[in-house]
């Protein structure tokens, strides 16, 4: 799954749209108050976010993968996500 656009809203909110049509807003509050993180705490290098396709970054360094971003908007377990069950046709 690809993220066809992350944008900046405020404080420490984006809003991302994965190519499947899922769209939402998250909150990473949490996530900037975390190790290599809390650079990001400076709003104005938060700000700066930008999506590789595969990838919620701000650096070479700083990235999320987007399943996990995924996970989050949808409330589907990570599992899910990457081994979708599968439903066999009967006769």
């Amino acid at each position: 799954m690809k993220v066809q656009e992350v944008t900046y809203l405020s404080d420490y909110t984006i809003t991302v749209k994965f190519e499947d049509g899922v769209s939402g807003t998250i909150q990473l509050n949490d996530l900037v108050e975390k190790g290599i993180f809390k650079v990001l705490q400076d709003k104005i290098e938060f700000a700066k976010v930008y999506t590789t396709g595969y990838s919620i970054a701000w650096s070479n360094e700083l990235e999320i993968d987007t399943t996990t971003i995924y996970s989050e908007i949808t409330g589907k377990h990570f599992g899910d996500i990457i081994s979708p069950k599968f439903s066999y046709a009967t006769n």
